[in-house]
This record gives structure tokens, C-alpha cells and sequence, in this order.
């Protein structure tokens, strides 16, 4: 299999950039349509709003600080699950379940905690199917600096330990809080290689490609909004979105696909 730590899938419709301007240009242009995607499908926004502050979770100052909660509980939980990129499980596993969802979005929060855990727990860790992590940033430009930091941690192959603790200690979405010492905190509570992680965060090459090629596929399967999931087998596709599903609706899709 494709070393998918070392470079994210590249667009599949993205739209055409021309190869001039600066990346600053660059970086401008996606947030702008970042932002223009949330107002033309209208229930982005609403359906991430639901909730909206992190319960027992560290503070910002102490993210910052590298000091977490639940640190040790996240890395026990995916010991030992083969982790390829934004790949968890067994890439030959017959069932994808690949996930669209913002880090600073409450909506994602409680499908990682719950729902997310016992789909792992029951179809991934036993091989009948693979989960994919799809970073889609609607909450502005502050989603796009969280985006950057969890398309670093996938360079290191840590993308689910790290949105994994950034939920767990996930700040209130109404502040801008995804700094790079906020991101760099969670890095360092993991373990990563820090001065790596901080190089691959800045580098447009990674995160760009992938939130651009996100973006058609949202548009193209009109997701309403974050956590949005495809799930794909030997018998189709099902689409889960505008909702959040509970374990009995992630079942019954992995099922109608095998």
C-alpha cells in the first residue's frame, strides 16, 4: 500500500489554480471558499452548532502547556490498530468507512467519543472494515489552522491519537483557539517529532490538495453538514449525513454494503 503519511490523495475534481501568485494568495483563495461553501449549503453551520464547549477537557492555556486530559487513554485505545496516513485498520478490510468532519466542530466531538469508538471497536479492530479521516474545514479559518495541524500528526501516522485527544480537550468552537502553540501542545503531549510536525504544518503542499479535493466531494454528495460519512463495500455506497448517526445507523449501513 501507497505510503499515505508522506503525501495526502491528491484532488480528484479539484478546481483549476492557476501557477502563478504566492501562497498567501493561495491560502487566501480556500478560505474564501471555505467560507463561500458554509453560506450556499445553509445548514453547515447549524448542524455543527449543536452543543458548543468542551466538559471535562483541559483548558487552552493548559492544552498549550502539553498538559491533556486523557492522554494515555487515547494512545492505549488505538495501540496496536494499523494506522496507514488518514487509514485506521486493515487497508485489505472489505468495508470503508471514511468520516468528513471539522475538529472544532462539537457535532464530531460526540460521534469520536461515542459512536466513533464502538464502530472501532466493533468492525475496525476486528479487520471488517477500515476508517478513513477526511479533514473538512466549515468553521472558518481557524478550522483550516486545526486542518494544517491534524494533516501534520498524519505525516507521523498519528492523525486518529491526536483528533482523538483534540476532541477530548476540544475548546469552546465561539473562540479562536487552534494556535500553533495550542497545536503544538497536543503534538508534544503524543510524542511526535515536534520540529517535524511544526514544518509539516506550515506546508501548503500537504493540507491544500486535501481540503480542496474534500470540497468537491461535499459539494458533490450535498454532505449538510459535519460529521458527514460515506460508506463503501462490494454491494455500493451509502451516504450519512445531516444527522448524527448512532451506532445502529453505522451498523446497518457497513451491513448494506458487505
Amino acid at each position: 500500500m501507497a505510503d499515505k503519511a508522506k503525501t495526502p490523495p491528491p484532488p480528484k475534481k479539484g478546481p483549476q489554480k492557476s501557477a502563478g501568485g504566492s501562497k498567501r494568495n493561495l491560502r487566501l483563495i480556500l478560505i474564501i471558499g471555505i467560507v463561500a461553501a458554509v453560506v450556499v449549503a445553509g445548514g453547515l453551520i447549524a448542524l455543527s452548532q449543536r452543543g458548543g464547549t468542551a466538559d471535562d477537557g483541559a483548558n487552552a492555556a493548559e492544552v498549550e502547556a502539553g498538559k491533556l486530559k486523557g492522554t494515555k487513554q487515547v494512545q492505549d485505545f488505538f495501540a496496536g490498530v494499523p494506522q496507514n496516513g488518514n487509514t485506521l485498520g486493515d487497508p485489505n478490510a472489505p468495508v470503508t468507512v471514511t468520516e468528513f468532519a471539522d475538529l472544532r466542530c462539537p457535532v464530531c466531538k460526540a460521534f469520536a467519543e461515542e459512536t466513533g469508538k464502538q464502530m472501532i471497536g466493533t468492525f475496525v479492530k476486528p479487520g471488517k472494515a477500515k476508517y478513513v479521516y477526511r479533514n473538512w474545514p466549515i468553521l472558518g479559518p481557524d478550522s483550516v489552522s486545526a486542518t494544517q495541524c491534524a494533516i501534520a500528526a498524519q505525516q507521523q501516522n498519528q492523525l486518529f491519537q491526536y483528533q482523538d485527544l483534540w476532541f477530548l480537550n476540544q475548546q469552546d468552537e465561539a473562540t479562536e483557539y487552534a494556535t500553533p502553540a495550542y497545536c503544538d501542545g497536543i503534538a508534544e503531549a503524543l510524542g511526535l517529532d515536534l520540529a517535524q510536525f511544526q514544518k509539516d504544518r506550515q506546508d501548503e503542499a500537504l493540507w491544500t490538495p486535501e481540503v480542496q479535493d474534500v470540497q468537491v466531494i461535499a459539494a458533490q454528495e450535498n454532505f449538510s453538514g459535519t460529521p458527514s460519512f460515506i460508506v463503501e463495500g462490494p454491494n455500493g455506497i451509502e451516504i450519512l449525513s445531516g444527522s448524527l448517526p448512532d451506532i445502529a445507523a453505522i451498523t446497518e449501513a457497513i451491513q448494506s454494503v458487505q
